[in-house]
């Protein structure tokens, strides 16, 4: 039993439940009832308006709403209003700068532009592979028609060079260029061996690619740790492009020479074959292989860059030479070089890239496995991939591309450098150059 303060609350409350219960016992439910109704509850009835001012305006109809005539042009069988309610977006033009991370399906899809729209033009670029990959800081340039549909991407490579995929007439996209002439200037760097050669001349303001490829052209006559003595002097006549004062691409080796012991060893880039040749003449780099692989397979498609497609009648040029080689066949370099890219595309598959000593590079399209890495030194006949039928493609193959100065070329018929010594009718103009170049590095004048 409570006991203390709680026994007198346990009271009190028995004490309020007696009383509120004798009091409902003696009030009647009547009482209540009109208690009730008493309170301002019943809803009050509006009488509707019948009649109206005389002089009341009317709301204006769709059609008045509408411009003049004059204004809107009429198509049969349709009302004014019917034509301004269908407006159409007008044409737009944007520009995207590619940030880390971009991918092309994720900037179409920003735009607007539909999944099938991108096929469209990977399968143009199919030939050129310039979309891909993006590169940070490039920028993407797409306009569209009246219909807000995608009729041309542009991208600028450099100063010299802008390219596009522009709508073809009969559906998919075609591409195209826009060069600009390039003006050229050459100058010279000096400097003298102090600690390794290397160092020697990035303080003399050469590039690592300089450096590397003056190795390249210099190695196989002349050790660079053990023949190089401090002090020794070495000159390197450069050329560089530029368009109205923004320079294209990276400076390019033209000259070079490195004085050992009261030795020079000098190359001496030939302009009509791209390649290095020392003063008398002899080649300092390897010819080019004519076929990427080990025997020679059957050609299943030859180079055509004048191509129309069967069906729809659009360009759609074959920029390489496809061989008939079963799926993992070894692919070889055909020149000593640098990997500058290892990527895969939807259509052309896993692919190479090698950038050829002077003006040449090459391209493997549809490999099954990439052996290389970017950035990598490969030599002429090294195994550098296995074929495949990666991509769009029918059947494994190997598509081979052959460019010269950045243009693609049929690798089975251009004339490519297998001499080991200049041409006899090329000699003379390449002894005028050489001693232009001479009097430059003799100079020791940085223009």
């Amino acid at each position: 039993m409570p006991r203390g303060p709680r026994l007198w609350v346990l009271l009190i409350v028995s004490v309020f439940v007696l009383f509120l219960m004798i009091y409902e016992g003696t009030v009647e439910d009547d009482q209540r009832a009109e208690n009730y109704q008493a309170l301002p509850n019943n809803r009050i009835e509006l009488t509707p308006i019948t009649t109206q001012l005389a002089n009341a305006p009317q709301p204006p109809s769709l059609d008045a709403l509408a411009p003049p005539m004059n204004m809107v042009p009429t198509t049969e069988g349709e009302s004014i209003v019917d034509q301004v309610t269908q407006s159409a977006p007008k044409p737009r033009v944007v520009e995207h700068l590619i940030k880390s991370g971009d991918t092309l399906e994720a900037i179409f899809l920003q735009y607007g532009f539909t999944v099938n729209t991108l096929y469209s033009v990977l399968e143009a670029d199919q030939e050129y592979l310039v979309l891909e990959p993006l590169q940070v800081g490039d920028r993407l340039r797409f306009e569209t028609n009246d219909k807000d549909e995608l009729v041309r991407i542009s991208r600028k490579i450099d100063a010299s060079k802008t390219i596009a995929y522009v709508q073809h007439d009969n559906g998919g996209f075609v591409y195209k260029e826009e060069l600009k002439p390039i003006s050229w200037s050459q100058f010279t760097k000096h400097g003298s061996v102090e600690g390794s050669f290397y160092l020697s001349a990035k303080r003399s303001g050469l590039s690592d690619a300089n450096i590397m490829t003056i190795s390249d052209l210099l190695k196989g006559r002349l050790d660079f740790r053990r023949d190089i003595r401090a002090g020794d002097p070495f000159d390197v006549v450069l050329k560089q492009g530029d368009v109205d004062g923004e320079s294209v691409g990276s400076e390019q080796v033209e000259a070079v020479r490195i004085k050992v012991r009261g030795q020079y060893y000098q190359a001496f880039l030939n302009s009509s074959d791209g390649r290095f040749y020392d003063e008398s003449g002899n080649s300092l780099t390897p010819a080019l292989r004519r076929w990427p692989t080990s025997v020679t397979y059957r050609v299943s498609s030859g180079f055509n860059p004048n191509r129309m497609h069967p069906v729809t009648g659009r360009p759609s040029p074959h920029n390489g030479t496809d061989l008939a080689t079963p799926s993992g066949t070894k692919v070889l370099a055909t020149g000593d070089g640098i990997v500058t890219r290892t990527a895969n595309h939807r259509y052309a598959g896993k692919y190479i890239d090698v950038d050829n000593i002077g003006k040449y590079s090459t391209r493997f399209l549809h490999l099954s496995k990439i052996l290389v890495k970017k950035g990598q030194r490969v030599k002429r006949g090294q195994v550098i991939a296995l074929s495949g039928s990666t991509g769009r493609v029918t059947g494994p193959h190997l598509h081979y591309e052959l460019h010269i100065n950045g243009r693609p070329v049929n690798p089975m018929k251009a004339k490519i450098p297998t001499l080991q010594s200049i041409a006899k009718a090329e000699r003379p103009e390449f002894d005028k150059a050489i001693a232009a170049w001479t009097e430059m590095m003799d100079a020791k004048d940085t223009l």
